[in-house]
């Protein structure tokens, strides 16, 4: 019985100690910069400010990177090193149908975004990322919430590019 109590003690200490150790940042910064629009894309003049704030409070989450910089933002040259840019461009919008939606269903008159993912590195602006993606919501919702479906899209990929 005693060494299964100080078994247990022993786990309960290690795991904060083992916890922090995934917590920390592996790159130094990241910049997220705001997405251009396509010529044609008909979004509210706000929604781009929508992705670049849930992209920012995403990427914080993640603890994948000590900091996260606004646009253009200085960084330390010795931090450069460790540093990436994350930028875009909305390619098309489809604003849905909310009456297919509702009568049809499966998916039909579903909102819909394309945008194109840039990541680069800040030193030497090697690209990691290239990619255009594509996500959907409901014409139903608030455009906020196609912005947090984008930028969560955003963050998975860039994720798992920067893991490998």
């Amino acid at each position: 019985m005693w060494k299964r109590l100080s078994f247990l003690v022993l786990i309960a200490a290690l795991l904060p100690a083992m916890a922090e150790d995934k917590k920390k940042a592996k790159y130094k910064s990241m910049e997220v910069r705001h997405f251009a629009q396509s010529e044609g894309v008909e979004l509210s003049p706000e929604f781009p400010d929508f992705l670049y704030a849930q992209m920012r409070e995403d990427f914080k989450k993640s603890g994948l990177f000590e900091q996260i910089v606004g646009e253009n933002e200085a960084v330390d040259p010795a931090d450069a090193v460790g540093s990436v840019i994350v930028h875009g461009k909305i390619l098309e919008y489809r604003k849905g149908s909310k009456a297919k939606e509702y009568l049809v269903g499966f998916g039909a008159g579903r909102r819909a975004l394309k945008a194109h993912l840039t990541v680069i590195r800040r030193q030497g602006n090697e690209t990691i990322l290239d990619k255009d993606m594509e996500v959907k919501a409901s014409s139903f919702a608030d455009p906020k919430l196609l912005a947090k479906a984008i930028s969560n899209h955003i963050k998975k990929e860039v994720l798992d590019s920067l893991k490998k």
